[in-house]
C-alpha cells in the first residue's frame, strides 16, 4: 500500500495572481470604506484633535457660566474665555472635516499610551502635592512621565528627579521667592 501524498494547497500568491477583481469588489470595497469612515475620521490625528479641541471647549463653557459675560463695550471676566471656546469649536470642526475628507492613518493605542501615562503623570501631581508635598508629588510626576518613554533606568530617572527637584527649588524658592510645600503636612 502506498502512502497517500497530500497535494498542496495553493499559496495566496498564486490565488491573488489568478483574481481578477470585478467592478462589484470595488463598488463593495468602497461601501466598506465609507461606512467604516466615521469611525477612521474619529481615530485620525485630526480627529483625535478635534474631539480634543471640543473637550476644550466644554471645559471652558462649563466654567464660563460660573462668569458674567458682558458686553463688547464693556467685558465682564466670561467674555474672551467664550469667545476662546468658540475659537475650540471652529478649529475641531475644522480638523474633524479634514479627517473626515482626507482619510489618514488610525492612531494606534501604542501611540495613544505615552500620552495617557503623561496625563496621569499630572493628574497625580495635583492630587498628591497638597497631601504629601512637592518633593514627594515631583518624585512621582517624572517616575509616571518616564513609564511613557521605554528603555530609561532607575540611576538615569534618580538623576533626573534630584536635577528636577533642584531646577524647581532654584527657579521658584529663590529666583520667584514663591512659598512652595516641599514637605508633606504632618512634617511642616
Amino acid at each position: 500500500m502506498r502512502p497517500m501524498r497530500w497535494r498542496r494547497s495553493e499559496t495566496r500568491e498564486s490565488r491573488s495572481s489568478r483574481a481578477v477583481e470585478t467592478p462589484g469588489d470595488v463598488v463593495a470595497e468602497e461601501e466598506t470604506a465609507m461606512q467604516n469612515r466615521p469611525l477612521a475620521a474619529l481615530t485620525s490625528k485630526s480627529g483625535l484633535g478635534a474631539l480634543f479641541l471640543f473637550a476644550c471647549a466644554a471645559v471652558t463653557y462649563l466654567e464660563v457660566a460660573k462668569l458674567h459675560l458682558g458686553t463688547p463695550s464693556a467685558m465682564g471676566p466670561g467674555y474672551f474665555p467664550a469667545i476662546l471656546g468658540g475659537f475650540f469649536i471652529v478649529f475641531g470642526l475644522i480638523l474633524l472635516v479634514e479627517g473626515w475628507r482626507k482619510p489618514q492613518e488610525r492612531v494606534e493605542v501604542g501611540q495613544i499610551a505615552p500620552v495617557l501615562y503623561l496625563l496621569g503623570a499630572i493628574v497625580l501631581f495635583g492630587l498628591l502635592y497638597p497631601i504629601a508635598g512637592g518633593v514627594v508629588a515631583i518624585a512621582v510626576l517624572i517616575v509616571v512621565a518616564a513609564i511613557a518613554e521605554p528603555g530609561r533606568t532607575w540611576r538615569e530617572l534618580a538623576a533626573l528627579t534630584g536635577v528636577v527637584l533642584v531646577a524647581v527649588w532654584v527657579v521658584f524658592v529663590i529666583a520667584l521667592d514663591l512659598q512652595l510645600d516641599a514637605l508633606p503636612r504632618w512634617l511642616r
